[in-house]
């Protein structure tokens, strides 16, 4: 039988891939009754990263409305201000 630290170290590493936040993963974790881990920042920043790659594209070139819509696109995914603003 696994333990509940495997079961949710696994469960971390699914939705990181998929680029969730801390936010989401904390929640989703609680749900399933599972302990939560500590989550790594740099982790967390890559996946706000490619987030905002993949929908708005390279960060240098966003203007500051595109920035702006960036923002709270992070926001409503559940990252949190330190993050976004890096």
């Amino acid at each position: 039988l696994a333990t509940d630290e495997s079961v949710a170290e696994r469960a971390v590493a699914a939705l990181t891939r998929k680029n969730k936040s801390r936010r989401y993963i904390e929640s989703q974790l609680r749900k399933r009754h599972l302990p939560v881990p500590k989550v790594d920042r740099e982790i967390e920043l890559d996946s706000a990263r490619t987030l905002v790659e993949r929908k708005f594209g390279p960060a240098a070139e966003l203007n500051f409305e595109e920035k702006c819509k960036a923002q709270r696109f992070l926001a409503y995914r559940g990252f949190d201000s330190q993050t976004i603003q890096r």
